[in-house]
């Protein structure tokens, strides 16, 4: 529902006597999911898709609302073949509302990949994407094995970058789960942890480490000390860890402030908090709670994250740099002002950037960055 949320919005919005921005967004939801039963789920009959949506209103916002859902509902079912957002004038709203995208994004986005690559980013966006397994303490070949003999119908996804998993399996209930045989990770993380390519017996610190997918990827090659800020994200990581990687020593911290001393580390990961725009597609509530204050807040904090470990990295040691945003300034931009203020550290390889459409997957950015010995 999230992903035409704009075209159910545009549905509905001259069935509401008023303003429709007034509408509380519990009751706005509400309207939303008998919409999108109406006019998205074939299976669903429209007098259950009208009563199911009255009862839920009645229940959660009240006795009034259920009223105004039954009217606006009884409307929209009786004239099923309303105008499509498509029909609208041309321009970057008709893009926006078609896909469902916040209008100011999808701007910045033309501006920046051209109107074709846009219109693929945003098809992209609304389309679900698979869950992907990585191979961790089992080989690829055991674990290939393991899913055929239990039964769970899988593909290789090109590259060597995992097994996408079909069949709507649950995670912990797929073989070797337990025994920490895989990691759950998008083949885009999977570029980002090859792109790394840190000297095998480094000691690497993974300073935004949660969920921990990547920590615990590095951690079957080299020694990995992994942190992050909020205790609920650390949790996460720990119950994985203790699965998958159990001598992966972790610790709460503000990559800011390093708790580390100066030249100690042979290798840093900084996963940057982000915007995340290359995860709307998994994602899609994200879409409507960006705004480009947002972006600016998170390229601040990168930048302070990025002053933060500079100091860790001993001389001759490599920083890899890495997001899942789209975004110029909190990915080269990122960097180019990072290398501006720091002489000793120079690029070592071109930037990683994946972007969606073209990989089938998230997008991701990194980049690789050495300290001078």
């Amino acid at each position: 529902m999230l992903r035409s949320q704009t075209v159910l919005d545009r549905r509905l919005q001259p069935l509401v006597t008023g303003n429709w921005r007034r509408v509380p967004d519990s009751l706005r939801d509400v309207l939303r999911i008998g919409a999108y039963q109406l006019s998205d789920l074939d299976r669903v009959p429209a007098y259950a898709a009208v009563e199911t949506s009255v009862d839920l209103a009645r229940a959660h916002v009240g006795a009034r609302a259920a009223g105004l859902v039954n009217a606006v509902l009884r409307k929209l079912s009786a004239t099923r073949e309303a105008t499509s957002p498509s029909d609208a004038a041309g321009g970057h709203g008709s893009l926006a509302a078609t896909h469902s995208h916040p209008e100011w994004l999808v701007e910045r986005w033309v501006a920046r990949f051209g109107a074709a690559r846009t219109r693929a980013l945003l098809e992209h966006n609304n389309q679900r994407p698979p869950l992907v397994i990585q191979p961790l303490r089992w080989s690829a070949e055991r674990l290939a094995g393991a899913l055929a003999g239990g039964g769970i119908a899988f593909d290789p996804v090109p590259g060597g970058l995992g097994f996408t998993v079909r069949g709507g399996e649950r995670v912990a209930r797929l073989p070797g789960f337990e025994a920490g045989a895989f990691v759950v990770q998008d083949p885009a993380q999977a570029r980002v942890v090859q792109f790394t390519d840190f000297p095998a017996g480094s000691l690497i610190w993974d300073a935004c480490a949660a969920p921990g997918g990547k920590s615990l990827v590095l951690a079957q090659r080299h020694r990995v000390i992994a942190s992050d800020l909020k205790p609920d994200r650390l949790r996460k990581l720990r119950a994985a860890a203790d699965r998958a990687a159990p001598g992966l020593a972790i610790f709460a911290a503000d990559a800011r402030t390093a708790p580390l001393r100066a030249a100690s580390t042979d290798a840093i990961l900084l996963d940057a908090p982000c915007s995340a725009t290359g995860t709307l597609a998994r994602h899609p509530d994200a879409r409507w709670r960006l705004s480009p204050r947002r972006i600016a807040l998170m390229a601040r904090l990168q930048a302070e994250l990025l002053e933060g470990v500079a100091v860790v990295l001993r001389p001759g040691g490599t920083l890899v740099y890495a997001t899942c945003s789209l975004e110029p300034e909190e990915n080269d931009a990122q960097v180019n002002a990072f290398l501006e203020k720091h002489a000793e550290y120079r690029r070592t390889a071109d930037d990683l950037v994946v972007f969606p459409p073209d990989s089938g997957s998230d997008g991701a950015y990194a980049a690789r960055l050495e300290r001078a010995a």
